[in-house]
């Protein structure tokens, strides 16, 4: 578990997640007067059991950047095609992004599984669906 990667015992571990639950728990019971504040309180309450999962659960990270660097090219792109000029191009450029990204996630080759998508196409004017199975690599 967490605890034992950070060196700490079981005690310890466990009285500063109850530490940190109970501040969490102090926020979200507080009076606040700015809108934000209550904003995020109502947030923490509707999230609070999900929130810190990660304390108990190794196999759940405590951040996204595993994600966010799946997302990161298409950021990139949209970026340096200065935000792809038209509501359609934008459109058009998550949906390319979200295709290719999802087949190297399942272990393909995206720009051949393209290749032979468009070869069908000039033959059929049929795209064919794209694979679904995640290969030996993937």
């Amino acid at each position: 578990m967490k605890k034992d990667k950070q060196g700490l015992g079981h005690e310890v571990y466990e009285r500063r997640k109850a530490r940190t639950l109970k501040r969490l728990d102090e926020f979200i019971d507080g009076v606040w007067k700015k809108k934000y504040a209550r904003r995020l309180q109502k947030s923490l309450r509707r999230h609070r059991k999900k929130l810190l999962t990660f304390l108990d659960h190794e196999e759940v990270p405590p951040d996204k950047n595993d994600w966010e660097r799946v997302i990161r090219p298409a950021v990139l792109i949209r970026k340096n095609s200065y935000a792809n000029g038209s509501e359609k191009g934008a459109q058009t450029q998550a949906t390319f992004s979200t295709i290719l990204r999802t087949l190297k996630m399942r272990g393909h080759n995206p720009v051949q599984i393209l290749v032979d998508a468009l070869k069908s196409y000039v033959r059929s004017e049929k795209l064919p669906p794209l694979p679904t199975k995640i290969t030996a690599n993937g």
